[in-house]
């Protein structure tokens, strides 16, 4: 393995962020090897979606530094994140109910378009090219998550995990080297979510690599590289799923005796 392929992909450290006297995020840091699960659990209020909420320029940091493939993300807007290769999902899928599950995946791969909306608005020939590109892309993210069957239904009319799924590969279709996915299994019964982890492995095993906030710590576990554990906003422990749930620590603050199925947020 080369030099260039053991460097993150993604370096955080230091991340502080207080809310008055509430401190949410505290001193958090962590490395994202490429190709690689990196999951992020901890109990309710732990921090976890503040800190993706940090690193994605929605919420500013105190104190701490988030460096992505050499780009000094704290000091750029989220919506030139895509641009650079980094996506995210949101706890609830916000999927625009009117356009199709095709339109809506399209719309994850829109900063890889250069025709413009002037061009677009007149369905000038360099934009009709680009559309059908972008139209394929789509086609063929629809067909990795086995979804191609809902391309043409309205966003509005999609089962809740196929929604889920949706939101996942609308993020996809933006050629990210990194995805960071916030409770992506959230409302999925126990076939979908065994689903949406062979999709994750996928994603990986492809080259892209994700930071996962979940509540499913089953689902974390069996997919995982890396697991952080929040609690209080600070860093309880970190290291492989094995280490991390044998660790007598994180057994006593979150996990208990026997690993819950869900964690509450």
């Amino acid at each position: 393995m080369t030099a260039a392929a053991d460097r993150p992909v993604l370096t955080a450290a230091g991340l502080t962020r207080r809310f008055g006297g509430v401190t949410a995020v505290d001193r958090v840091g962590f490395t994202v090897a490429p190709a690689s699960i990196r999951a992020v659990i901890g109990p309710n209020g732990a921090g976890k979606t503040t800190l993706l909420d940090l690193i994605t320029g929605f919420t500013r940091p105190d104190a701490g530094t988030v460096d992505f493939l050499g780009h000094d993300v704290l000091r750029l807007a989220p919506h030139r994140l895509p641009g650079i290769g980094l996506m995210r999902t949101f706890q609830s899928a916000r999927l625009v109910p009117r356009l199709t599950a095709r339109q809506n995946v399209m719309l994850g791969a829109h900063h890889l378009t250069r025709a413009g909306f002037l061009a677009d608005g007149l369905r000038l020939p360099r934009a009709r090219r680009e559309q059908r590109a972008l139209a394929e892309r789509a086609d063929a993210v629809l067909d990795f998550l086995d979804l191609r069957r809902y391309a043409d239904t309205a966003g509005a009319d999609l089962p809740t995990g196929v929604a889920r799924l949706l939101e996942v590969g609308r993020a996809l279709a933006g050629a990210p080297t990194l995805l960071l996915l916030d409770e992506p299994a959230a409302g999925l019964d126990g076939t979908e979510t065994r689903e949406l982890a062979g999709v994750l492995r996928g994603v990986a095993a492809a080259g892209t690599a994700i930071v996962l906030i979940e509540h499913d710590v089953e689902l974390v576990m069996s997919i995982s590289d890396q697991v952080l554990v929040l609690d209080a906003g600070a860093v309880l422990a970190d290291g492989p799923p094995a280490q991390v749930r044998a660790d007598p620590v994180v057994l006593a603050a979150y996990l208990g005796s026997e690993a819950p199925a869900e964690e509450a947020r």
